[in-house]
C-alpha cells in the first residue's frame, strides 16, 4: 500500500511540495520528496532528521525549523498573507464582533468608545474578545491580527517595528526568531503563528485558532501586547495605525472583519482626552459651518410693513377698452396687482388694495357673456 502511494505522487512536479505538505501532512510531504528524487533533495533538515540521515541540528537548523512553524501535530491554518486588503468593517454571515473591555480603574489601557480606539503602553497586555453566531462548530476558524496604517497615503506600506526595538539585544525579543521579533503585535495564544517578513516586502500578521467560547459566555477572549511605540523613529514614526481583524475559513476566504485604532504611548489617559477633546471641538465646527452655509442660503426677511414706503394714492381710471377679451386681461391684471399687495403685506393700511380688488372682481362677474 505505502509503495502504491509513493508511485501516485512520482508525478508531482516541486511546485505541489508545499502543497503536499499543507494539506497532506508532513509525513506525505517527505513521501513526495523521495518519490521524486530518491533522496532528500530539499535541503530541508526536519525531513533529514526523520529520514535518520543527520539528528545533529545546528543553530541555523533550528532557526528554520522554527520559523517554517513545523509541529509535531499538523494543523491546517489560513495562508500566510491575506488574500485582499481592506480596512472596512464587515460583520459576515456570522455576524463578527471585537469587543475592548472598558476603562477600569489600575487598567494598563484606555479605551474611547468616540473614536473606537484603544491607548495602551507598549509590553502591557490588553484583553480582545471575539464573538461569532450561527457557526457550526465543526468548522475550523481562525482570526489574523493585522496592523495597517490608517492614512491612505501608507496603505500600501507594512507596519514593523523599528530598528532599535528589533534588535536581538532588545529583552522583549528574548526566546522568539528574527520573524517574529519583526512584529509590533504579539499574542498570549501559544498556537499563534506569526506570518509575513519585512525584508521580502510581505505584510506582518498573526493569526490565532479562534477557540468555542466557554460555557455560560458568548465570546472568546484573546490577550496581545504591542512591542514597538507609534512615536518611534524608523518603524511607525508617528504615523497613526489601526489593527484589522479578519475571521477566515482555512482557505483564508473572509468571513468577516473589525477594524480598531490603536496608539501605543507612554500616557495612554492623557492622550486619549486630548484627542477626544480635538474630535469633538471639530464635530462643533464642522456643525457650526454647516449651520452658516445654511443661513447664507437662506433669503433675507421681509423689511417691516411701513406707510412710507408704499404708495396708497387713487387714481380713478376712465379708459374705453377695444375688445372684450381685452378688457377682461386688463381687469385680471389689475386685480393680480392689487392681490400681490395685499399677500406682501408692504403697507400697513391694506385697505385701498382690498377696495380696488374687490371692485375689480365685480367688474369681471358683471362682464356680459
Amino acid at each position: 500500500m505505502l509503495e502504491e502511494e509513493t508511485e501516485s505522487l512520482a508525478n508531482l512536479n516541486p511546485d505541489d511540495y508545499e502543497f503536499v505538505q499543507n494539506a497532506i501532512g508532513l509525513e506525505m510531504g517527505i513521501m513526495a520528496s523521495e518519490a521524486m528524487h530518491g533522496t532528500n533533495d530539499f535541503g530541508d533538515p526536519m525531513i533529514d532528521m526523520m529520514n535518520g540521515e543527520d539528528t545533529t541540528l545546528t543553530i541555523e537548523d533550528f532557526k528554520y525549523i522554527q520559523d517554517a512553524n513545523y509541529m509535531s501535530d499538523y494543523q491546517p491554518f489560513p495562508p500566510s498573507e491575506p488574500q485582499q486588503l481592506c480596512n472596512s468593517d464587515y460583520a459576515g454571515p456570522y455576524a463578527f464582533e471585537v469587543f475592548v473591555d472598558p476603562n477600569v480603574m489600575k487598567n494598563p489601557w484606555e479605551y474611547s468608545a468616540l473614536l473606537n480606539k484603544i491607548y495602551i503602553d507598549m509590553k502591557h497586555k490588553f484583553p480582545i474578545n471575539f464573538s461569532v453566531k450561527s457557526h457550526d462548530p465543526e468548522q475550523k476558524m481562525f482570526v489574523r491580527v493585522m496592523p495597517m496604517f490608517e492614512e491612505d497615503r501608507y496603505f500600501q506600506e507594512p507596519v514593523h517595528r523599528c530598528i532599535c526595538h528589533g534588535q536581538a539585544q532588545d529583552p522583549t525579543n528574548n526566546g522568539v526568531s528574527e520573524l517574529v521579533a519583526q512584529h509590533i503585535i504579539r499574542c498570549d495564544n501559544p498556537n499563534a503563528r506569526y506570518f509575513g517578513d519585512k525584508n521580502l516586502g510581505r505584510r506582518l500578521s498573526v493569526v490565532i485558532p479562534l477557540s468555542s467560547p466557554q460555557v455560560g459566555t458568548d465570546s472568546v477572549k484573546e490577550f496581545f501586547h504591542f512591542v514597538c511605540k507609534n512615536s518611534c523613529v524608523g518603524g511607525m514614526n508617528r504615523r497613526p495605525i489601526q489593527i484589522v481583524f479578519t475571521l477566515e475559513d482555512v482557505c483564508g476566504t473572509v468571513r468577516g472583519r473589525r477594524v480598531l485604532c490603536v496608539r501605543i504611548c507612554s500616557c495612554p489617559k492623557r492622550d486619549r482626552e486630548k484627542e477626544e477633546k480635538k474630535r469633538e471641538q471639530e464635530n462643533h465646527s464642522t456643525t457650526s459651518s454647516k449651520k452658516r452655509r445654511v443661513d447664507k442660503k437662506l433669503p433675507a426677511p421681509p423689511s417691516p410693513p411701513t406707510s412710507d414706503n408704499t404708495d396708497t394714492r387713487i387714481f380713478p381710471l376712465q379708459l374705453d377698452v377695444v375688445g372684450k377679451e381685452n378688457y377682461k386681461q386688463m381687469l385680471k391684471f389689475c386685480q393680480t396687482l392689487m392681490s400681490n399687495e395685499i399677500y406682501e403685506a408692504k403697507s400697513a393700511n391694506l385697505a385701498p388694495f382690498e377696495k380696488c380688488r374687490e371692485q375689480v372682481t365685480q367688474m369681471l362677474n358683471t362682464i356680459p357673456e
